[in-house]
């Protein structure tokens, strides 16, 4: 700061001159407490999106490992020989399946239609399991009685044996029922999954912070995996409960366990102990659910919120004492002032006095330098009074080169310190004005600031100075958008990994069915059989070109290209077009639709697609036939096309995820029907919508507005 001559005239000026420094420094200490607490939020939200993104990583990895070996099962169990129950052709199968997931699976094994363990390979495994019954085994009678495959419950040992051990998991069955053309059940096989394996390779490993860890359990709140080994084994409630009972203060587990029961993923902040440490600690979680069959298993990434904010509660805690320092000197100096004041009249006091207010200057600028910000001081005529050195680095200026320089007149525009628009709006305001986010080129070089104009008032009220407060959010911003773009890549991750999925599931398929067609050729020399698997084979084959192109399809939706259409011919065509299909599947259809409906405002193709899309999906719902209702209707500015089939309708908890892209419960499907469907509401102004009750069928809704008649003419294009 500048160095002046000190008049001293009157004891209540003096008063106001400090009561003034203690103001700045307060609202200095209040904004850096206010853009910390900002800040801090931020960065926590942030951290948790990357713990969400950890989640659902390990949930697709899970995920995958899982429908690998769903996959292999079910294709062993559609080769015809396996499913009548032929042991020569299901010992080979069982071998064959075991090779393909060797890595994956602890043995496999075939129980036949009394439940008596027939076979299992490798036979040096659990040697002795054959002869024995598993009929009592639920798995088996969910085989036997429902036909449909049936993943169990965990297998848990140690626990009989050693009673302060709750239990460790060990392995885990998943079975497929074998049933041949005439519908006898012949067994069921399957294979025994070593849980261990699966939390070693997906979950152990995850890391989101110094100390944080990831965890899973399943639907019923049962943890499967934990750094603690004590909790493995228990449910999660019942842990809660525990520590509830011993008086420790947890909070937030309530909404995380709603949350995990009806949402998919979840990221939340809430107070729970923090392995090894049994002490209660706020922390931030992030949760995905990983799908497979009949079991929903829960991954969960965990890290002390401590961790995530530690950087910017140090700075905090540094500005805090600078301030809280800088205030108990100016209100000690200000003491020791006032009293010096009594005796002004005496020159050496007066001369002593001054000095001292010169040192608590001197302090004042040690002050206005240590703040980790950027500070500048600008009187009424927009002269910088006074800088800070950290503002004078960044522009690479010294200090005398700036002060008592007009902010507008003695610099270029790339080199201007001042704000004046903010600096200005203060002036006239009297208060504090704060602008976010704005850019600045300094040497080339963008920088991002918060930036803040605070009001320094006279004697008489008015505002004769203001500082211009900045905070660098360069690093902040930078890092924002780092993320957006990992989220990006996490979605287009996402896609790839399903379409590499979808294209080794037909791989292994051809592989298999070659395999057993050349062994049929060599044992036989049948060609009937011959043709049968080699059309197998192309299949296969189409069903990966089919899958490829929906990709596609669907990547390369082009903007829709709006003209006014008639909805009843375009609907009439299109079930005209699908004729043959729909009397294939023996379906019933109808169409109804007023006498006089207006003309909708729609891509033609689009349109078209979309009703493709929906008849197929109410074709698919009905595999034995039924009856199929396409209505045209208008509710006051609004179309409606309502498909409504009478097939196996959709379970309440899968409606909200129908739309998902590659979200779908066929065998052969690719999730991208529905979704696609959803896009053309969208781009179009509208929705759909579905209602199902299982067993009774689906309504699926479509909605656009009707477009206004005196701006639309029939014929033109609207892109």
């Amino acid at each position: 700061m500048k160095r002046h001559t000190i008049t001293i005239k009157k004891t209540g000026l003096e008063i106001l001159i400090w009561m003034g420094s203690i103001i700045v420094l307060g609202f200095v200490v209040l904004f850096a407490m206010y853009s910390y607490r900002g800040v801090e939020r931020e960065m926590a939200r942030q951290f948790n999106r990357e713990q969400g993104l950890l989640a659902q990583q390990t949930a697709m990895g899970i995920e995958q490992y899982m429908h690998d070996i769903t996959n292999i099962l079910n294709l062993t169990i559609h080769i015809k020989s396996v499913a009548d129950g032929d042991p020569k052709a299901i010992e080979v199968a069982l071998e064959n399946a075991y090779l393909s997931l060797r890595n994956k699976v602890s043995f496999v094994f075939w129980e036949n239609s009394q439940g008596i363990m027939t076979l299992h390979y490798p036979e040096n495994v659990l040697p002795g399991l054959e002869g024995r019954n598993f009929s009592f085994r639920t798995y088996f009678r969910v085989g036997k009685e429902l036909g449909v495959p049936f993943v169990s419950d965990i297998i848990m040992v140690g626990g009989e044996q050693n009673k302060d051990i709750p239990g460790r998991f060990e392995t885990f069955v998943i079975s497929f029922p074998l049933k041949g053309k005439d519908g006898k059940f012949n067994g069921v096989i399957g294979c025994a999954i070593d849980l261990a394996n699966i939390t070693a390779h997906y979950v152990a490993p995850i890391r989101p912070s110094e100390t944080g860890y990831a965890w899973l359990l399943d639907e019923t709140g049962m943890i499967l995996y934990h750094p603690n080994p004590k909790w493995v084994g228990m449910n999660l409630y019942d842990i809660v409960l525990k520590l509830q009972r011993q008086g420790d203060s947890i909070s937030g587990v309530q909404t995380i366990r709603h949350a995990m029961e009806i949402k998919n993923d979840g990221m939340f902040e809430f107070t729970f102990p923090h392995y090894p440490n049994q002490k209660p600690v706020k922390k931030l979680l992030a949760f995905s659910s990983v799908h497979f069959l009949n079991r929903r298993w829960i991954t969960v990434a965990t890290s002390p919120y401590s961790e995530v904010i530690y950087l910017m509660s140090d700075t905090f805690r540094n500005t805090l004492i600078l301030g809280s320092a800088s205030i108990w000197f100016v209100i000690v100096a200000t003491l020791v002032l006032l009293r010096i004041n009594k005796a002004r009249t005496a020159a050496s006091e007066r001369n002593k006095w001054a000095e001292r207010v010169l040192i608590a200057h001197k302090r004042l600028e040690t002050i206005f330098n240590g703040v980790p910000h950027y500070l500048a001081m600008i009187d009424s005529a927009f002269v910088i009074v006074d800088v800070n050195e950290r503002l004078c680095d960044l522009y690479g200026k010294k200090r005398e080169d700036v002060i008592d320089k007009h902010c507008l007149l003695d610099f270029p525009e790339s080199e201007r310190m001042c704000h004046l628009n903010i600096v200005e709006k203060c002036f006239k305001t009297g208060s504090i004005v704060t602008e976010r986010d704005r850019r600045v080129d300094i040497h080339g070089k963008p920088y991002f600031f918060d930036i803040s104009a605070i009001p320094l008032f006279d004697n008489k009220g008015e505002v004769d100075n203001v500082v211009q407060y900045a905070v660098d959010i360069t690093d902040k911003k930078a890092l924002t958008e780092k993320l957006i773009q990992a989220e990006k890549l996490a979605a287009v991750g996402q896609m790839s990994a399903h379409v590499a999925h979808e294209i080794r599931n037909p791989l292994t398929s051809v592989l298999l069915h070659s395999e057993l067609l050349e062994d049929e050729i060599r044992e036989h020399g049948d060609n009937e059989e011959a043709r049968e698997l080699i059309g197998i084979i192309r299949g296969e084959i189409d069903r990966l070109s089919q899958i490829t192109e929906e990709y596609l399809s669907y990547a390369r939706l082009p903007v829709p290209k709006k003209q006014l259409v008639d909805s009843e011919a375009e609907v009439a065509s299109v079930i005209s077009m699908m004729q043959p299909e729909i009397r294939r599947r023996n379906i019933q259809v109808e169409i109804k639709c007023p006498d006089k409906l207006p003309k909708i405002l729609i891509d033609p193709g689009q349109f078209k697609q979309l009703l493709i899309n929906l008849i197929k999906n109410a074709e698919d719902a009905m595999p034995s036939g039924g009856n199929l209702e396409v209505s045209l209707m208008g509710i006051k500015d609004n179309f409606l096309l309502l498909v409504k089939d009478t097939g196996y309708g959709i379970p309440q908890e899968l409606t909200r995820r129908i739309f998902d892209p590659y979200f779908t419960t066929k065998d052969n499907g690719t999730g991208l029907g529905l979704a696609l469907v959803q896009y053309i509401a969208s781009a179009h102004d509208g929705w759909v919508h579905v209602e199902s009750q299982k067993g009774t069928g689906s309504t699926f809704i479509f909605s656009i507005p009707f477009p206004a008649s005196q701006t639309v003419k029939e014929g033109v294009s609207i892109s």
